[in-house]
């Protein structure tokens, strides 16, 4: 029978590890506050989508912008919303983030009914089993649209809309997996797009240093879409709450800190503060080559 805090284990980087939610995340206490904040989220039908917008009502934000697909689901994440925080004022906006003009189109709304965002979750994915083999090539290249071009393509519209007030504190959580750092057979297409998920927010942290941008892996929750997978289904622990805690930690304060990194959820905050400065000072928690420990000695390069 496997191990199912296997995956937790591996990936450890505190001494101390959560697979539910836990004090220093809690999204109703004071200091995580999104008070007078506006919230993106995409994805926001179902599954974390719906997790992250219900942990951040928890927060009171000023608003949350609730992206995706279904009306109907839409309706249902913003009601359960509206139970938690009635003050928050509530957009749903249907839209597949894949529709550049009309992602652009929704943010013009947000900034017009709620003002500029200041929080972008960026959730919206999909995953297709199959290996390099077994796939076709639309089904796989459909993964890549999704999840790298259609964060892109919202990332970019964020961005657009903040122009107009460049001072005020901006973050971007954009979803990956711990799958990027395994190679897990028949997750293939799914793997590789977080890959690449990884690497544009390491650009994107670069390119904007004035906006905490974060490879958020959410860990291993049971959700509609993990349950398809009987790869995973045995390692399928981590709560929703837990997820979304850590958003809203990720969310609030400094966590300039943090800027360009992979982040999962299953680490202690409390200690990842600890190491704020180790964290920066080593570039630790980022897509470089692992080389060893040991160094080359004098290198001799021919010519």
């Amino acid at each position: 029978m496997a191990d199912k805090d296997m995956l937790v284990k591996a990936m450890a980087f505190t001494k101390t590890g959560y697979r539910d939610i836990y004090p220093a995340i809690e999204p109703a206490q004071p200091k995580l506050s999104q008070a007078g904040k506006v919230i993106v989220i995409t994805g926001a039908t179902r599954g974390l989508g719906r997790g992250f917008a219900i942990a951040f009502a928890h927060a009171k934000p000023a608003a949350i912008a609730l992206l995706g697909r279904s009306s109907d689901a839409l309706a249902e994440t913003e009601r359960q919303v509206r139970e938690i925080s009635s003050a928050t004022k509530i957009l749903s906006i249907v839209v597949d983030v894949l529709d550049e003009p009309g992602v652009e189109a929704a943010f013009e709304a947000i900034v017009a009914q709620c003002g500029v965002p200041h929080v972008l979750v960026n959730n919206a994915g999909i995953a297709l089993l199959g290996t390099i083999a077994e796939a076709t090539i639309d089904d796989f290249w459909k993964v890549q649209e999704v999840n790298v071009k259609g964060t892109l393509i919202v990332s970019k519209a964020f961005l657009k809309s903040t122009e107009s007030a460049p001072e005020e504190q901006r973050t971007i959580l954009n979803m990956t997996s711990v799958s990027t750092q395994h190679t897990p057979v028949t997750l293939d297409s799914y793997t590789i797009s977080k890959t690449a998920v990884i690497k544009f927010t390491e650009f994107l942290a670069a390119e904007y240093p004035s906006v905490t941008c974060i490879s958020l892996d959410p860990g291993m929750v049971p959700t509609d879409m993990g349950r398809r997978f009987k790869l995973i289904e045995p390692f399928l622990f981590d709560t929703m709450e837990l997820a979304s805690g850590a958003a809203v930690w990720l969310s609030a304060g400094d966590k300039k800190f943090l800027s360009g990194r992979y982040v999962s959820v299953n680490w202690d905050v409390e200690e990842l503060e600890a190491r704020r400065h180790e964290i920066v000072e080593k570039n630790l928690l980022t897509s470089a080559l692992k080389r060893g420990d040991k160094p080359v000695g004098e290198l001799i390069i021919h010519p």
